[in-house]
């Protein structure tokens, strides 16, 4: 009996090899996603039913984190997207936004759960989650022409808004560690009756700056894609 290798399918070079592994990274963040949300539904419950299962939270918090590195890793190990080495460089991108979209809607649901939502992490939340989903459409459908192109803006705003989730999904045993760091042995009792929640605080203000950068990467992306076609309709009637 005879068994035929498809020669696509080998991996020749160390760089092949580097790409493969990059792929292998990319699928993993989005696998790790599902993970995460199942452990922020039952590690934050509402107080009446048992409140922050902080083992839970730092499970969830060093999965996120993780997750987070592997970004970094494939695109060191096999290029960026458009890497000629990368089969699957195209979920790439998509991989960011499942994690970060996934996370931001899990925290959202938990906290609306416990009945302590308010707007200012609801609103940039919603606005991320929102712009994603919108752009992701648009971009999956021009990905059938061509990839768009990464820039600093969009690198800053994918960058930010995964340092935003790490925080505030990190928050609770993270806030509660720098607590006891600041009380030491002398001021324990000043320091927990003064608590303030710095970490989740940090971790909105860079999801606002994440937020109203997605805003604009949209604004220029969109923008880009009206005078494109602008120049191709112009070219046309020339050609005619």
């Amino acid at each position: 009996m005879t068994t035929s290798t498809n020669e696509n399918d080998l991996i020749d070079t160390p760089e092949e090899a580097g790409g493969a592994f990059a792929d292998a990274l990319t699928v993993l963040r989005i696998a790790m996603m599902p993970i995460i949300v199942y452990l922020i539904w039952k590690g934050w419950q509402p107080v009446a039913e048992g409140g922050i299962n902080i083992g839970l939270t730092v499970l969830a918090s060093v999965l996120f984190f993780v997750a987070a590195l592997t970004d970094i890793f494939d695109d060191f190990l096999g290029g960026n997207e458009r890497s000629i080495y990368r089969r699957f460089g195209y979920l790439d991108d998509i991989a960011d936004n499942i994690l970060v979209i996934g996370t931001l809607a899990a925290l959202l649901f938990v906290i609306h759960r416990a009945d302590m939502l308010t707007w200012t992490f609801a609103l940039p939340a919603l606005i991320f989650i929102g712009r994603e989903i919108f752009v992701g459409l648009f971009k999956g459908y021009e990905l059938s022409r061509y990839i768009w192109p990464d820039t600093k803006l969009s690198n800053a705003k994918a960058g930010l808004a995964m340092l935003a989730t790490c925080l505030l999904l990190a928050s609770p045993w993270l806030q509660n560690w720098i607590d006891q760091m600041r009380a030491g042995t002398d001021n324990v009792a000043e320091v927990f009756a003064t608590t303030s929640p710095w970490v989740w605080i940090a971790g909105t203000v860079i999801l606002w700056i994440a937020a109203i950068l997605s805003i604009i990467t949209a604004v220029i992306l969109f923008r880009t894609e009206l005078d494109d076609t602008l120049l191709e309709d112009v070219s046309l009637e020339d050609g005619e």
